[in-house]
């Protein structure tokens, strides 16, 4: 067993090879005993071992960690104000969406709440409040213009 293991290339503790070891056996001793194998002289057992390699994904972390810093500052740069003054005002219907992703509240039948160009619908204040921060939608990043801010 511990040859066969070894042919993976990866280091084989023991704890696994006892483990595998024990598994086979067990199923061995199980076809043997089986009733519909009492005529046979000898029992076939294919062994199929999956390596599973452990993921190192800390390149992709870091590649994460790269985009969200280098994006900061688009992110929290405000909406212009005529941008939030076009946003449109809807009236809640119950089969909208049936609460403001903001505050978390839920909308009552027949208030007014404000929808985004992506058609996220929103409790006036909360939107207006939070694109005075950011110039995109909480929930998918729609871009609205934004007030321009001088880096140098």
């Amino acid at each position: 067993m511990h040859y066969m293991l070894s042919l993976t290339g990866l280091p084989v503790p023991e704890s696994i090879e006892g483990m595998v070891s024990g598994h086979v056996f067990r199923y061995g001793w199980r076809m043997e005993r089986d009733p519909r194998n009492i005529d046979y002289k000898v029992l076939t057992m294919v062994i199929n071992i999956t390596v599973t390699t452990p993921y190192d994904d800390r390149q992709e972390i870091d590649q994460a960690i790269s985009e969200s810093t280098s994006s900061a500052l688009t992110r929290f740069t405000p909406a212009s104000k005529d941008a939030i003054q076009r946003l449109e005002k809807v009236r809640f219907d119950h089969d909208d969406q049936c609460k403001c992703m903001i505050c978390l509240e839920e909308f009552s039948i027949g208030i007014e709440t404000m929808r985004m160009p992506c058609g996220h619908s929103y409790h006036e204040e909360c939107i207006v409040k939070w694109l005075e921060t950011s110039h995109v939608c909480p929930l998918c990043r729609y871009e609205m213009p934004c007030v321009c801010v001088d880096t140098s």
